[in-house]
């Protein structure tokens, strides 16, 4: 099979994030609470209000905005498994990347160029694209993307975009930059000296579709709060400033400084860089800086800005001539096929809660099969935070300290948890207190070794950790 060099950067593109997508594990962070939300809403046919799986908590209200990717989540985990969810996370990646590359060919982009800046803005993302709620919206922005890109060539796809944005208005809080994306438009179309009223409609239109979901304007008010919200910044770590101490910092901020060099670069001649180009990447930097969890967007947003600015180069006038193909070319291409093949879940070991080893990580197993036939119903669980989505999913009977969805809970749960996890006396009191019945976390930490003769004994130890039953109270 011959195929030519074009087409060979679109397979690297495209199939090398497919592969890295399916060779790392996904972690259960997220993910298996998401699931069972979605079990849960098509169980019951209702959208949760209340919490019911903590007791630190118990019946604060849930605004489960997040709640048709939960959907998806769990119809795709109830045909397939883990296993099929691994599979769509590497789609998922694919369907982004994928539309990223074909709005910078519109832009006028050559393929090999356009790809290898695919590659980079994977690279850059790969920490953001674990499978939850945020890569459905990944997949949406990058589409959207798309359609900014050829609103002008194609004009009647650009009025399904409020379709899009009902979507992301019902499965990710990022919903938020759709304000953004559309403002850009206009000011491109202004800068440009297009016609520039469609794009107004569709801005004020846009905009006014993220109202349509079970919410109504809550939702902005849900978005809102977590991105300004202290005790979440000062808890959570993804939630905090973005520094350039952290490598994901290191990263962002170099390639802020290259977006800008080479924007400062082609400023030189005039036309190249916009205004609108300035605002675009002002918005997305300063989204990047005020939170880690920011940095999702950057790596889509400049490696577009980049494509747009190469495409406004004039290109040197070439005869056309028939694209060169190669047999090493589909040889190459064949293999890393066969390579996205042998990376498929079900070639795997299996394991009775994972699906198969290795494809989920912080999911210990061992340890959730032990609470569960450790303890009763209702029974009171401390876990470290990392765990609980997956033990939420796993031991849906137990009741919860501290789980992912940080906008439920108060300060002083948060420092709670942070004044157990420490150990010591200090840490049996407030499980006394809050008549904590079980206790799992990995060996190595200093509350297992607190634990060890104060009234709780191990019900189960293996690698990944200890499980702890208070005496008399299981």
């Amino acid at each position: 099979m011959k195929l030519s060099f074009d087409r060979l950067w679109v397979v690297l593109a495209l199939g090398l994030p497919a592969l890295l997508s399916l060779l790392v594990a996904m972690p259960a962070v997220d993910l298996a609470y998401q699931v069972r939300a979605g079990d849960e809403i098509l169980a019951s046919g209702a959208l949760p209000g209340v919490d019911t799986w903590t007791f630190t908590i118990a019946g604060t209200p849930w605004l489960d905005q997040q709640w048709l990717a939960q959907v998806l989540l769990s119809v795709f985990h109830g045909i397939g498994g883990w296993e099929l969810l691994g599979v769509v996370r590497a789609g998922l990646v694919v369907v982004a990347l994928g539309l990223l590359l074909a709005a910078m060919v519109e832009l006028g982009v050559k393929v090999r160029i356009a790809a290898i800046l695919v590659l980079v803005a994977f690279l850059l993302a790969a920490p953001a694209l674990a499978l939850r709620p945020q890569l459905f919206a990944i997949a949406i922005f990058c589409a959207f993307l798309w359609m900014v890109t050829t609103r002008w060539w194609h004009p009647t796809l650009y009025l399904f975009m409020p379709v899009l944005v009902i979507l992301w208005a019902n499965v990710h809080g990022s919903f938020v930059l759709v304000p953004l994306i559309l403002g850009f438009a206009l000011l491109d179309d202004i800068a440009c000296s297009r016609g520039w009223r469609r794009s107004a409609i569709e801005l004020v239109v846009g905009t006014a579709a993220t109202l349509i979901n079970p919410f109504g304007i809550g939702v902005w008010t849900y978005a809102a709060n977590i991105g300004s919200d202290p005790i979440i910044r000062d808890m959570v770590s993804e939630w905090q400033h973005t520094s350039p101490l952290t490598v994901p910092g290191l990263l962002f901020y170099a390639s802020l400084a290259g977006t800008l060099a080479f924007m400062v670069v082609r400023s030189r001649h005039k036309g190249h860089v916009l205004v609108s180009d300035w605002l675009w990447v002002g918005g997305f930097a300063f989204v990047a800086v005020w939170a880690e969890r920011g940095l999702a967007w950057w790596p889509f947003a400049a490696a577009y800005t980049v494509a747009t600015l190469i495409g406004r180069i004039p290109a040197p006038r070439e005869q056309r001539q028939r694209p060169r193909t190669s047999r090493l070319n589909g040889v190459l291409a064949a293999g890393l096929g066969i390579l996205v093949l042998v990376a498929l879940p079900w070639w795997r070991p299996s394991d009775p809660l994972t699906g198969r080893q290795g494809l989920l990580s912080y999911a210990p197993s061992g340890l959730a099969a032990s609470l569960e036939a450790s303890t009763a119903p209702d029974a009171r669980v401390f876990t470290q935070q990392t765990w609980a989505s997956w033990f939420e999913w796993a031991v849906p009977d137990g009741r919860y300290f501290l789980d992912s969805r940080f906008e439920l809970f108060p300060g002083s749960v948060f420092t709670d948890y942070d004044v157990i996890s420490k150990g010591g006396d200090a840490a049996l009191a407030k499980l006394d207190g809050w008549g904590v019945g079980a206790v799992v976390v990995a060996g190595g930490a200093p509350l297992a070794a607190t634990l060890d003769g104060a009234g709780w004994r191990r019900a189960y130890a293996d690698a990944d950790g200890v499980v702890f039953v208070h005496d008399g109270g299981d």
